[in-house]
């Protein structure tokens, strides 16, 4: 048998073996964002980065500039015209190369997640080809590897984040309460979980078919989406459950925000089906410690909801405090949020 002869890989080959490595390590949307700006510095030492984040404008079609986002500042000026440009890429038209300002460009569309538009701005004097094939190509891998991830993240009928994704953002949550690290709020404002179940679903299937209760389910997850903010995380927990994160409101404020979605459903028109409700129980996120607690406590207010007539929205504080249940001795419920 011939063996083949070896050669040495060169440095640059390991550096984007390395590369890839470190991006294909993240787990969560905006480390794999910074993962790849450090992987196209790495690579190229003498480029600039700098990505956008563009939400909707006020007039249609229009995208303009999201100054929340939390990722690392830009290392050059984000001028107008620049925002101009990015703003003009879509679907048909992902990547850009222009000059602007003695300067040589390099935009590409990162996508849109949860109604903001991503794009990455790589700037240096002269690209050469090599360049340019090596920031297009991690760009690329970024992109494979993001879709691999959203997909992993998602509910497939819904689009929804799924309940893996919920496991991991309440316990990021409870961890960085614990750890002091949280955004400090003024003391009227909280973080809440609220769990949802549609009602008589069951019934639903039964009637119309699984077919139209899938799109029973669809409509539900759009109103609920669209009734939330977008700092808000909602899920697909499973079957009819859906739960949502609502983060800094007040103790008024979530009872309006539930009660409203709660009568959103109830008046909409649903096809075929017509009427439908939905039961609402939620509690505040607060020093339970652990994700499984939380989500016992609202799980718990929702059966009572449903135990109690349904189409109705329940705090489990306040029904504590009534006498109406007993509080969780956290640890011995049976509600079991990992398996």
């Amino acid at each position: 048998m011939t063996k083949l002869p070896s050669f040495p890989a060169s440095e640059s080959a390991h550096q984007a073996i390395e590369s890839v490595v470190t991006l294909t390590e993240q787990r969560d949307e905006l480390t794999l964002l910074r993962s790849l700006l450090e992987a196209i510095l790495e690579m190229l030492p003498k480029v600039q980065v700098a990505l956008v984040w563009l939400v909707p404008g006020a007039e249609s079609g229009e995208w303009v500039e999201d100054e929340t986002c939390s990722l690392p500042p830009p290392m050059f000026p984000i001028t107008a015209a620049l925002l101009l440009e990015a703003a003009s890429l879509n679907s048909e038209t992902p990547k850009k190369q222009l000059d602007h300002a003695g300067q040589h460009y390099l935009l590409c569309s990162l996508g849109i997640q949860e109604g903001r538009r991503k794009v990455i701005m790589i700037r240096q004097p002269v690209w050469t080809p090599t360049d340019l094939r090596t920031a297009q190509g991690m760009i690329n891998i970024h992109a494979n590897y993001a879709k691999l991830l959203f997909d992993s993240e998602r509910d497939t009928l819904t689009g929804l984040y799924n309940r893996k994704k919920m496991e991991q953002k309440m316990g990021e949550l409870l961890s960085a309460r614990a750890s002091g690290f949280h955004r400090e709020l003024d003391k009227e404002r909280s973080d809440y979980l609220a769990v949802f179940d549609i009602d008589h679903f069951k019934r639903v299937n039964d009637t119309h078919g699984h077919l139209m209760g899938d799109e029973v389910l669809l409509i539900f997850s759009g109103l609920l989406r669209n009734t939330l903010r977008d700092a808000d995380w909602v899920f697909r927990y499973g079957g009819e459950e859906f739960v949502a994160l609502i983060k800094g409101v007040s103790p008024d404020m979530i009872t309006v925000i539930l009660e409203r979605i709660r009568d959103k459903v109830e008046k909409h028109a649903f096809p075929q089906v017509g009427r439908v409700t939905v039961s609402v129980g939620y509690t505040v996120i607060a020093d339970q410690g652990l994700p499984p607690h939380v989500f016992e406590e609202a799980d718990k207010a929702l059966y009572y909801a449903k135990d109690h007539g349904r189409n109705q929205v329940c705090d489990y504080s306040a029904l504590v405090g009534r006498g109406e249940i007993t509080p969780d001795e956290h640890g011995s419920g049976s509600v079991e949020l990992f398996r």
